[in-house]
Formats: C-alpha cells, sequence, structure tokens
C-alpha cells in the first residue's frame, strides 16, 4: 500500500520518511524518519518523528499530513533547535 507523507515543516521536506506499510498510520500515530537520515536530524536537535494529523484517500494512493507533536517540539525547543 502506497503511503505519501507531507508536511509544511522545511526540514522534513523531501524524501526522509517510508513509503512502504502494512497499515494506514491513523490520525495521533506517529511516524518516524528513516534510518539512513536519523543521525542528521539528531544532529540538528530536530524530532526524529512526527504525528500524524490528517489522512486522505486517493486514487494516487493515500496521503498522510505529519507535524510536530507538541512534546517532541518543547524537548527539542529547549535543547536549542529551531523547530520552524
Amino acid at each position: 500500500m502506497k503511503i505519501l507523507f507531507h508536511t509544511n515543516i522545511d526540514a522534513y521536506m523531501g524524501n526522509v520518511f517510508p513509503t512502504d506499510f502494512t497499515h494506514v498510520p491513523r490520525i495521533g500515530e506517529k511516524v518516524r524518519v528513516k534510518s539512513e537520515v536519523m543521525n542528521v536530524f539528531q544532529s540538528k536537535k530536530l524530532p526524529t518523528r512526527l504525528e500524524v494529523v490528517d489522512v486522505e484517500h486517493s486514487d494516487v494512493g493515500i496521503f498522510c499530513e505529519l507535524w510536530y507533536n507538541d512534546l517532541d517540539r518543547r524537548v527539542a525547543e529547549a535543547s536549542g533547535a529551531k523547530t520552524l
């Protein structure tokens, strides 16, 4: 099943999330960045996971909108990251 992730957060643009899942992520679940880019986000002190805030089904695939989880965002900002 093809799942496409979208977010307006610049740091997470591009191919940073997995796209092949056995089930559709639900609103409130979290999606972690791919393991090969994990170090990039950790070095920038940015959260390595985003929360699903919307799910849309289409003939192209399933689109999931992602955004920061409030706690992860606050922890990142407390450590000096610029989250937006």
